[in-house]
C-alpha cells in the first residue's frame, strides 16, 4: 500500500477489523458447536476487550500493555464478583472502580485505555457474572483472553505506526537528496550561485516532514499519553527538520567561501563528504524501513575528520580567509554530530527505547525530565489538578447514573452508567459532540440489530452477523466515533442476544439507555468542576503571544551576535504554544456558543 494511501490515520483499519472479525467469532462459533454458548460469548467479550486495548506501538511495549491490561480485566472480574453481592456494593464498587481507573489514566495511553475497558467491565458485571458459575466463566475469559493475545502478539502482530515509519523512510531518502543537492549551482570562482535545484530539494523535505507531522498527531490523538515509541519518533522527526536547517546554513557558508581561491583546494573534499552524507542518509532510510537495524557512520566521521585536520593546518590567523575557515569547521562538525545522532537513533529503533542526548547545540538550560508514571499519579492527588477533578467527576456521574438503574430496578440499566463512563470527557465540548455522535451511533446501531434479531433465526447466521460486526467496528475505530459506535451496538446486542434471546423492544430500550447516560454525562461536565474551554482560552492565547515575542527577541539577538540560548529551544516552545492555542480554539468552538 502507498505512502500516500496510508498516510491519514484515521482511513479505514481494514487488517484490524479483519483480526477482530476472526478472533471473536471463533470462541462463539466453538461454543455453539459444543453446546456451551453462554461461554463461548463470554470469550468473545474478553477477545473484544483486549483488542479494544491494542494501541499498537513497538512489539515489546504493546506486548507488556496487553498483559498489564488482561491482568487489569482478571482484577476487574473478581472486582465484578464482590459487586454482584447487592445493590450497595455494585453502586459503591462503581464509584470506586471508575474514580481510580480514571486517576490512573494519567500514567499514560495503555492505562487509560486498560482503566476504560475494565470500567466497562465492572459495570456490566451484573450480566456477565452469575452465581454458582464463577469458577467456569473465569477460565472463558481466561481461555478469550489467551487467544487475543496469541492473535495480536504471535498470530497477527499489526503494526499502528506503519505510516509514520514508511514516511520518516522517505524523509530520510529527501534528506539524502538533499545532501546531494547542495553543490547544484553552488558559487564557484567563475560563477555566482543559482539556488532553485537545492530549494527545490528542500522543499520536497519539508513536505514530507510535514506529512510525518501530521501523521504523528493523528497517532498522538489516538493516545491518552506519550509512549516511549511515540517520543522516539517526534525525536526522528525535529532531528531531521534540524538537519535540513543545518544543510541549508551549510549551502549558504559554500556559496559564500565557493567565491574564495582557497577554497578551491576544500571543495573535492567536501564533495566527499556531502556523498558519504548522502549514503549515509539512504541507509538510515532503509534502517527505519525496518524499524531498526546497525547503522555504521564511521565513513562520514573519518572524512570529517581528515578534513577538519585540512582545515586546521592553515597557518593565517587573524585573516577573513581563517574566520571563514574556522566557521566551515564550525558548521561541518555540527552537521556531522546530527547525522551521528540520526544514525544511532535509527539504530534504537528495533528496542523502542533510547537514551538521553544532548543535542550539540543545547548549551543551555535544564535537562528535560523523562516521563514518570507513578510521579504523573502523585502530582494528580490534589483538587487542584485537572486530572483530579476529571476523576471525581467521571466517577460521580457514573455513580448516580448506576444508583439510578438500580433505584428504579430499570431492566439492562446498565446500559446508562457504562454511557457515562464512554460519553464523558474532561472538558464539556468534548462531552457534548461525544454525546451527539454516541447517540445517533446507537440509534442507527439499535436499528440495525433490531431488523437483524428479528429476521435471523438461526444462530448461525447471527454468528456471521457477529464476525461483520467486529470487522465494521474495528475497521471504523479511528474514523468516527458516531459510525464506531453504530457498529459496536448491534454488536453487542447480538453476542447478549445467542445466550439470551431478546426482543426488537430491547433494542429501542438500548436507545432510551443511551440517551439517559448522555443526559447524565452532560449534566455532569457541566455542574461537577465545569471546564468551559472559554475560561482557559485567554491563558493559551497569552502564552502563545509571549513565546512568539521571545522567539522575536532570540532572532534579534542571533542577528546582533548576542545568542544567549539556542534557537532551536525558542522554535520549539513557540510550536507547542501556538499547537496548544490552536486546539483550544478548536474545543472553544465545539461548545454551545451562548457559553463562549
Amino acid at each position: 500500500m502507498s505512502l500516500h494511501s496510508e498516510s491519514n490515520l484515521n482511513a479505514f483499519a481494514w487488517t484490524e477489523g479483519l483480526r477482530a472479525a476472526i478472533g471473536i467469532s471463533t470462541p462463539v462459533a466453538i461454543g455453539l458447536l459444543t453446546g456451551h454458548l453462554a461461554w463461548g460469548i463470554l470469550a468473545g467479550f474478553a477477545v473484544l476487550w483486549i483488542l479494544s486495548s491494542d494501541l499498537g506501538g513497538a512489539y515489546r511495549q504493546k506486548a507488556v500493555a496487553l498483559a498489564g491490561s488482561a491482568v487489569t480485566i482478571i482484577v476487574a472480574y473478581f472486582f465484578g464478583i464482590w459487586m454482584t453481592w447487592s445493590a450497595t456494593n455494585y453502586v459503591a464498587g462503581t464509584f470506586v472502580w471508575v474514580f481510580l481507573a480514571a486517576l490512573i489514566g494519567v500514567a499514560g495511553s495503555a492505562a487509560a485505555q486498560a482503566g476504560l475497558v475494565s470500567s466497562t467491565i465492572v459495570i456490566t458485571s451484573v450480566a456477565l457474572i452469575a452465581p454458582g458459575e464463577y469458577g467456569t466463566r473465569l477460565i472463558a475469559c481466561l481461555i478469550g483472553m489467551g487467544w487475543a493475545l496469541l492473535l495480536c502478539l504471535a498470530l497477527w502482530p499489526l503494526r499502528a505506526y506503519s505510516p509514520i515509519f514508511q514516511a520518516l523512510a522517505m524523509s530520510c531518502a529527501r534528506l539524502a537528496n538533499l545532501a546531494d543537492a547542495v553543490w547544484l549551482g553552488a558559487a564557484t570562482v567563475e560563477r555566482p550561485a543559482t539556488n532553485f535545484q537545492f530549494a527545490t530539494a528542500y522543499d520536497g523535505l519539508m513536505t514530507v516532514l510535514e506529512r510525518c507531522r501530521n501523521i504523528w498527531g493523528a497517532l498522538r490523538a489516538r493516545r491518552a499519553g506519550p509512549t516511549a515509541r511515540s517520543m522516539q519518533l517526534l525525536l526522528l522527526i525535529e532531528q531531521l527538520d534540524d538537519l535540513g536547517k543545518t544543510l541549508v546554513a551549510f549551502r549558504e557558508m559554500v556559496n559564500l567561501v565557493g567565491r574564495e581561491p582557497w577554497f578551491t583546494e576544500f571543495r573535492p573534499y567536501l564533495e566527499s563528504l556531502t556523498h558519504a552524507m548522502s549514503e549515509l542518509g539512504r541507509e538510515i532510510s532503509e534502517a527505519i524501513a525496518l524499524r531498526g537495524k546497525n547503522v555504521d557512520a564511521s565513513g562520514v566521521e573519518n572524512l570529517a575528520r581528515t578534513l577538519e585536520a585540512r582545515l586546521n593546518l592553515k597557518t593565517d590567523q587573524g585573516s577573513p580567509a581563517s574566520f571563514q575557515r574556522k566557521e566551515l569547521v564550525r558548521t561541518i562538525k555540527h552537521l556531522v554530530e546530527q547525522f551521528l545522532v540520526l544514525a544511532e537513533i535509527a539504530s534504537e529503533l528495533r528496542s523502542g527505547h533510547s537514551r538521553y542526548r544532548e543535542p550539540p547545540e543545547a548549551r543551555f538550560g535544564p535537562r528535560p525530565q523523562t516521563f514518570n508514571p507513578i510521579a504523573e499519579i502523585r502530582n494528580s492527588l490534589s483538587l487542584r489538578s485537572s486530572s483530579f477533578q476529571h476523576a471525581l467527576r467521571l466517577g460521580a456521574a457514573t455513580t448516580f447514573a448506576a444508583l439510578l438503574a438500580s433505584t428504579f430496578q430499570i431492566a439492562r440499566g446498565y446500559w446508562i452508567p457504562m454511557t457515562v463512563v464512554l460519553v464523558l470527557k474532561p472538558n464539556f465540548g468534548g462531552t457534548l459532540q461525544r454525546s451527539a455522535q454516541r447517540v445517533t451511533g446507537t440509534l442507527l446501531g439499535a436499528l440495525l440489530a433490531a431488523l437483524l434479531i428479528s429476521f435471523c433465526s438461526d444462530p448461525w447466521l447471527l454468528v456471521l452477523g457477529v464476525g461483520g460486526l467486529a470487522f465494521a467496528t474495528f475497521t471504523l475505530r479511528n474514523r468516527n466515533y458516531g459510525l464506531f459506535a453504530m457498529a459496536l451496538t448491534p454488536l453487542v446486542m447480538l453476542l447478549l442476544d445467542l445466550a439470551h434471546p431478546g426482543t426488537v423492544t430491547d433494542s429501542f430500550l438500548r436507545i432510551f439507555h443511551t440517551m439517559i447516560g448522555s443526559v447524565v454525562a452532560l449534566l455532569g461536565g457541566y455542574l461537577l468542576f465545569p471546564t468551559l474551554e472559554v475560561r482557559r482560552f485567554p491563558a493559551h492565547i497569552y502564552a502563545a503571544f509571549r513565546a512568539e515575542a521571545a522567539f522575536l527577541r532570540a532572532f534579534g539577538d542571533l542577528v546582533r551576535g548576542k545568542e544567549k540560548r539556542p534557537m532551536a529551544e525558542f522554535r520549539r516552545d513557540t510550536a507547542v504554544a501556538v499547537s496548544n492555542a490552536a486546539t483550544a480554539a478548536e474545543r472553544l468552538l465545539a461548545e454551545p456558543s451562548r457559553l463562549r
